[in-house]
Formats: structure tokens, C-alpha cells, sequence
């Protein structure tokens, strides 16, 4: 029985999701699984593509140190590298340009001892209650936006635009100058 590269991709997914959350472990909470996930993916794609089953090796042994190096790659272009010092912020957004608001990834310098819990509390003082803790959950508790959908009984769809209006909002509240003003306090 041939098996195609889409089947064996969406037979071993388990796999890359393995060791998504087996790497999450060991990294800070605000590092998003579902980023590592994507990578992983991506890895397991590489894989498939590549894979010779005439060469007898189990595809899951061919594919395991693709889909790890995958979401290595991943964490390195993020500045995770060994070369490079961890980031030190709660990464809410980092595609928007300095004039229009707070990119928060690049906003911890001013006190890197902060932790996430400060973090959050500074940055979400103008939200509310249900905001603070949506945000809580998924950046600085790690878990994903169906678990946090379940926690506040709602889809994951809906977690997943209220934590974009939520950042849209923190980058209206916030420019870069008055957060770390803030943070330096």
C-alpha cells in the first residue's frame, strides 16, 4: 500500500504536537505553543516530502529530528538561538511599525526582573476584568485559546478575536516611551 505525503503529514501530527508542548516545557510561558505547533508542521511537511520508505526506517525515526530541528529553526529566527540572549518580554504583537503604538515585544528592556504577572498588570491596567484574565491565560498561563474558550465558555474563534481586540487596544493605550516610563517605575 503506498501511502501519499498528505496521509503520512496527517497521520503523524500527534507527533509534531508532541514536540510542540515537549519544547514549550522549557521555554518562558509567553513563548506560543501554537507558534511551535505551526513550526512543527512545517517540519512534518519537510519530512513527508522527503521521506524514502525503500530505505526501511519507520517514518516517525525519519521524521522526529526533522520536526525538532523545524521548530529550532523556528525558535532561532525568533532570537531564541544560543547565540543570542532570550527575549525578555511578553511578545503580544512584534508586526507593527514604532509610530503606530507599542510593538511589546521589544518593551522589557527597561526592567528585565519583571515578571509576566507584573507584566500583564501593567499593560493591561485599562482593561477589564474578563480582558485581563483572557490575556492572563494565554500569554502568561500558556494555555490555548480552546482551553481559555472553555474556561469562559465561548469557541475558540471567539478567544482568539477578543485577544486581537484586546491588543488592538493595548496598542492604542500604550506608545513605547510611556510603557517603559511605566515599567521603569
Amino acid at each position: 500500500m503506498v501511502v501519499t505525503n498528505q496521509e503520512l503529514v496527517e497521520r503523524y501530527i500527534p507527533l509534531a504536537n508532541k514536540l510542540a508542548y515537549k519544547k514549550k516545557r522549557s521555554l518562558p510561558n509567553f513563548v506560543d505553543v501554537e507558534e511551535l505547533k505551526s513550526a512543527a508542521y512545517l517540519g512534518l511537511v519537510e519530512a513527508a516530502s522527503r521521506f524514502d520508505p525503500e530505505r526501511g526506517v519507520a517514518f516517525s525515526t525519519f521524521a522526529y529530528p526533522r520536526v525538532f530541528g523545524a521548530i529550532h529553526d523556528y525558535l532561532r529566527e525568533q532570537g531564541w538561538g544560543k547565540k543570542t540572549e532570550p527575549k525578555s518580554a511578553v511578545s503580544l504583537d512584534s508586526e507593527m511599525d514604532a509610530g503606530e503604538g507599542c510593538a511589546l515585544k521589544d518593551l522589557i528592556e527597561a526592567k528585565p526582573e519583571r515578571n509576566d504577572d507584573e507584566f500583564i498588570e501593567v499593560v493591561t491596567q485599562n482593561l477589564d476584568k474578563q480582558a485581563k484574565a483572557v490575556l492572563r491565560h494565554y500569554f502568561v498561563d500558556a494555555y490555548s485559546m480552546k482551553e481559555v474558550g472553555e474556561k469562559f465558555g465561548v469557541s475558540e474563534s471567539r478567544i482568539s478575536q477578543l485577544i486581537k481586540r484586546y491588543k488592538d487596544q493595548i496598542r492604542s493605550d500604550w506608545n513605547s516611551v510611556d510603557l517603559r516610563f511605566e515599567l521603569a517605575a
